[in-house]
Parts: C-alpha cells; sequence; structure tokens
C-alpha cells in the first residue's frame, strides 16, 4: 500500500514542482490555507493552546493573528518543499542567503569540526539544501526517517541534491566519526519535545520546556564550537541565516551554558516574527516531573 500511494501521488507532486512559484503561492493563499485552516483544521487545537500559552501578556486578537498568519505561512512552505524537488541551484541561491559565516573560517583552517544549532523557523528544508554551496565544512544533517520508504527515499534525494550529508538521528553519532576529507558543520535543529527522564528542561515561551541533550554533550565532549543560525524572512519565499557564536570552547562552559544560550536565543527570534516557527509541534506534552529542577535530567540505567 505504501507504494501504491507513493506512485499515486509522485506525479501530482513534479507536476506541481515545475510549475512557478507564483502559481504555487495562489494555490496556497486560496486553496491550502482554506482547506488546512477553515475546513479541515489541522492540528488547530495544538496550535491555539501553544500560542496561548507562549503569549499569555497578548490579547485574544493578537493571538488570533499569530494562529492565521501562521496557517498562511504553513500553506507557503508546503508548496515551496513541493518546489524544492525540482528547484534549480540558480533559484535557491536567489532565495537564501547568510550572513556572520566569517566566524567559522578560523575552524575550517585547524581542520576543526563545529555545530550549527537552530529551530524550526522558515524553510529549514531550502536552507540545509543551500548551505553546501557557502560553507566550507562539509554540511551534516540528522534527520527523522519518514515512515514510508518510497517518500523517505524522494525526500533524502532532494534534500542531498546539492551535498548536504542527511542521515537518520539515531546514526549521529557513527557518522560525525566518518572521514570526509575536510571539517564538518553538524545542524542540529534543536527545538521538539524531548523526553522528560533524557532532556535539559528551561523556561521557554513561559512554559517548562525540554530540549534534546545532544547540542551540548556532543559538543562538549568532541569540542566543538557551537553557533547559533537565527532565520529572518526579509520577503516572502527568501530566507536568511546569521550565524552567532555560543561558545568558542564548549569543554571550558558551565553545565547547562549551551543549552541555555540556545534556548534563548532561539525564544528571541520566535517572538519577533513568532508566524515562521512550526506552532503544530506538539512541543509541551510533557509535564516537568516533581522534585526534577531545570537543567539536565538524564536517568541512569539501574
Amino acid at each position: 500500500m505504501q507504494a501504491v500511494a507513493y506512485y499515486l501521488v509522485l506525479p501530482f507532486l513534479y507536476f506541481f514542482s515545475i510549475l512557478p512559484i507564483s502559481v504555487l503561492y495562489f494555490f496556497s493563499r486560496f486553496l491550502i490555507y482554506p482547506v488546512l485552516y477553515q475546513l479541515v483544521g489541522y492540528r488547530k487545537a495544538v496550535v491555539r493552546n501553544n500560542i496561548a500559552n507562549s503569549f499569555p501578556e497578548k490579547s485574544q486578537a493578537e493571538k488570533l493573528q499569530i494562529e492565521k498568519d501562521f496557517f498562511h505561512y504553513l500553506g507557503d512552505l508546503f508548496v515551496e518543499t513541493i518546489k524544492s524537488f525540482t528547484i534549480s541551484e540558480k533559484a535557491l541561491l536567489k532565495r537564501i542567503s547568510f550572513q556572520n559565516l566569517e566566524i567559522l573560517e578560523p575552524y575550517f583552517e585547524k581542520n576543526q569540526n563545529v555545530i550549527i544549532t537552530l529551530g524550526h523557523i522558515g524553510n529549514y528544508e531550502m536552507i540545509a539544501k543551500a548551505m553546501p554551496f557557502h560553507f566550507k565544512h562539509k554540511v551534516l544533517v540528522p534527520y527523522h526517517k519518514m515512515s514510508n520508504p518510497f517518500f523517505n527515499q524522494l525526500f533524502y534525494k532532494s534534500r542531498t541534491a546539492f551535498g548536504a550529508v542527511f542521515f537518520p538521528t539515531f546514526d549521529t553519532f557513527a557518522n560525525i566519526k566518518k572521514d570526509y576529507g575536510q571539517p564538518f558543520a553538524l545542524t542540529l535543529a534543536n527545538d521538539q519535545s524531548a523526553q522528560p527522564n533524557k532532556s535539559f528542561w528551561v523556561r521557554f515561551l513561559n512554559q517548562d520546556t525540554t530540549f534534546f541533550i545532544g547540542t551540548e554533550k556532543i559538543a562538549q565532549q568532541f569540542n566543538y564550537p557551537v553557533a547559533f543560525a537565527h532565520v529572518t524572512v526579509p520577503q516572502k519565499g527568501h530566507y536568511d541565516m546569521r550565524l552567532e557564536l555560543i561558545s568558542d570552547n564548549p569543554k571550558s562552559e558551565p553545565e547547562g551554558e549551551i543549552m541555555t544560550q540556545h534556548a534563548q536565543m532561539l525564544e528571541k527570534d520566535i517572538i519577533v516574527a513568532p508566524k515562521y516557527w512550526l506552532w503544530t509541534h506538539k512541543r509541551w506534552k510533557h509535564k516537568r516531573p516533581e522534585g526534577v529542577g531545570f537543567g539536565f535530567n538524564i536517568s541512569k540505567k539501574p
């Protein structure tokens, strides 16, 4: 059945992918948005609850506007993802720009690997696809495998088309130990819900929030410098990534400092432009266990 679904959908995906982006945005505004938001109400309750808890100081009208703006953007993100299957190098580079990459130069010269940490703001698929054109470091990106192996392979082919190395999240350690012939930038999108007994707890968007521990633990174990990637949207369909150094020497940092800086930087970016963050995720499905403070909570095996 998975193969049947794939081959039924594939011709339509490629047909829409080759259409001009202006046409796809038309579909986003007048078809996808009404269906997702008004007809189906895709995860509307999750989005509404997340926004309400994140911005308790805002009026109902303000929160509703963020909700509508987000669903409009979700439609744009959907068609941009379809477009990315066939987008050319020239078209991609017109839409993605990078700032402050020079902070990585000293590490590249020293043959030193680095970590780029960020959240799901903007079109992270297109940004990752464009990174190899601008980064001297080899770009490594862990991802969650899709349940349908046919669609998983389709996305894998698209994501790796311009040189980025993608691998399943559970293979991260095996992949960072490989020799790529050049230093790499391990790119970690860290803003999804982590298990409460193996996570970093922090106050984030007015809520007790779990973050995956890998960003700091990998950085300190291998002493990889860490930079946060601020993603902004200067205009529709265009994205800018600006790097800001979090730590030059992670092993010297106090425990939790890297994770705290990551959470604070991400929070500020979300507050500035909330519609570009992925509110559909159930990021607050876990409650902080009684007796567990903020910081790392890692249960050891008996």
